[in-house]
């Protein structure tokens, strides 16, 4: 859902939209579906005592290790080609 929601700022507005886009309003539609889609499925991180915010903070967390090594890696293959 994150990528799909910041592919048009992408088209727009090249990388640095995307990454913006990616880290925030991306990031808040995802937790807003799930939260509306489904909400039982907390419950296995509940049992595990890990609390929502925990959970947001560690996705936002892994969402920018993940988009800091994507952004190094195409910097990377655009300096080789």
């Amino acid at each position: 859902m994150n990528i799909a929601v910041s592919v048009l700022p992408f088209l727009f507005g090249g990388t640095i939209a995307f990454n913006y886009c990616f880290l925030s309003v991306g990031l808040v539609v995802s937790f807003a579906v799930k939260e509306w889609n489904a909400k039982n499925e907390y419950l296995f991180y509940y049992n595990n005592q890990i609390s929502k915010l925990e959970l947001i903070c560690y996705t936002w967390i892994m969402s920018f290790v993940a988009l800091t090594m994507a952004n190094i890696l195409f910097h990377l293959t655009t300096r080789l080609f």
